[in-house]
């Protein structure tokens, strides 16, 4: 059961680094305590080798911490831990060696022909430019993060306001995994003008945002799906919603808080929560997810 466990662990770790971004302020105490698990579960797993469930393991481990050793090349202290003890296991394990054979010469052209493919596109689909994070920050309620990037490139380059929740994130003792993948650019200039490059939050009442939206024009869409829709009571197939005719009772029901954050930047309001919410910016549906960064 415990190198079950194990087996999971490094599943787990392998799912998170495909969604997230990891992030280990210590990289000695996290090496030596995963190092403490893997030899506990190395020394386990040793002594049941000959069951069932521990071939199995020895057997799968490598392929199981292939997206790990991928993704987060470079980060030793979670690969090398891992890794000792998945080879260690499977030449030790109670499985014949003809099944350690064949399996060993897949794993092999796993990892060789696995890694090259990978890297090669890296190579291939990257872009000869350079970004620069001007600012960073947290919205007053803490729901929200940003950065404001300027990329340069051969066209003069541009400034990006990016806005992503700040509530998906798993942070654990000793290491931290970043969600990624919700990334919004909310405003963009071209070319590149670093000057005053700040942002500034304000918290604004909801209320207060749709007087302000159907002060812009009395004729504000808004795009509702069809949960939403018969969430206040609307039938499915309505095709056009205006915000005029949507209570604010409606909009808490839809997700709306009383309080907004908004971003402004140059001038210009860029970000409003109460829009984010309404339009499903972050969506788990549309969440972008990319190997190839």
């Amino acid at each position: 059961m415990i190198g079950a466990g194990y087996f999971a662990l490094v599943c787990w770790f392998s799912y998170l680094v495909i969604f997230f971004e990891i992030s280990i302020p210590n990289k000695i105490t996290f090496c030596v305590a995963l190092s403490v698990i893997s030899l506990l579960s190395l020394m386990a797993m040793l002594y049941s080798r000959f069951q069932i469930l521990t071939r199995v393991v020895g057997i799968l481990l490598l392929p199981a911490m292939f997206p790990l050793v991928l993704i987060c090349f470079g980060e030793w202290e979670m690969i090398i831990p891992i890794a000792i003890t998945a080879l260690i296991v499977f030449f030790l394990s109670g499985a014949s060696e003809t099944t350690k054979t064949v399996f060993g010469v897949i794993y092999l052209l796993l990892y060789i022909l696995g890694s090259l493919a990978y890297f090669m596109l890296i190579s291939f689909f990257s872009t000869p430019t350079v970004q620069t994070i001007l600012e960073s920050g947290v919205s007053p309620t803490g729901s929200y993060r940003y950065e404001i990037i300027q990329t340069d490139d051969s066209s003069g380059g541009d400034i990006e306001v990016h806005v992503e929740p700040n509530d998906r994130d798993i942070d654990l003792s000793l290491i931290s995994f970043i969600a990624v993948g919700y990334d919004r650019v909310v405003y963009q200039e071209r070319p590149a003008n670093p000057e005053n490059a700040h942002a500034e939050w304000t918290t604004v009442s909801r209320k207060e945002v749709t007087q302000e939206l159907l002060a812009i024009s009395e004729d504000v869409e808004i795009s509702l799906d069809a949960q939403q829709k018969a969430l206040i009571g609307l039938p499915t197939d309505t095709e056009h919603v205006y915000l005029k005719d949507i209570s604010d009772d409606q909009l808490e029901a839809l997700g709306v808080p009383e309080e907004n954050d908004v971003l402004i930047f140059r001038d210009e309001v860029c970000f409003r929560t109460y829009i984010a919410v309404l339009e499903n910016y972050f969506a788990a549906e549309n969440r972008t997810i990319t190997l190839l960064d």
